[in-house]
């Protein structure tokens, strides 16, 4: 009577992994958003506004851009950015150090995001309707 051979002598057989039927597509959300663009440079955006919120609620350019997943370095150029981009600055920045540091959304920058998000609350009302249609005729299904 012959032994079998041990396991490790033979080859082992591997299986092609399983096709999985792809995943069912994304809802698609449609969402109207505003850039301003000033001098054909883009000044203010949902991106600038968040950030100022966040500054505002925070009391911190880092932990804002944080907050978005940018660096410190990125949240402070667009900081300084929408500074310069305005007649007075919209954010107060203090140094750090031993005594901290912080920043404070200003009485121009928290009048700069009302307005801002007033505008985008008014434009998506007014196209409520052909939002509606494109949402409707966009390829990847939506709610």
């Amino acid at each position: 009577m012959t032994t079998p051979e041990p396991q490790a002598d033979r080859p082992k057989i591997t299986r092609p992994a399983r096709k999985r039927d792809p995943a069912p597509p994304a809802v698609a959300t449609l969402r109207l958003t505003l850039r301003l663009d000033v001098a054909g440079r883009p000044t203010l955006g949902p991106g600038k506004v968040r950030l100022l919120e966040l500054i505002g609620e925070t009391g911190s350019i880092s932990a804002a851009g944080r907050a978005m997943g940018m660096s410190y370095r990125r949240a402070w150029t667009l900081v300084d950015s929408l500074n310069a981009s305005f007649a007075a600055p919209l954010i107060a920045a203090r140094p750090g150090g031993a005594g901290g540091g912080g920043a404070t959304l200003l009485p121009l920058g928290a009048e700069v995001v009302r307005l801002y998000r007033a505008l985008e609350q008014g434009a998506a009302s007014a196209g409520a309707a052909e939002l509606e249609r494109l949402q409707a005729v966009l390829a990847v299904p939506h709610r």
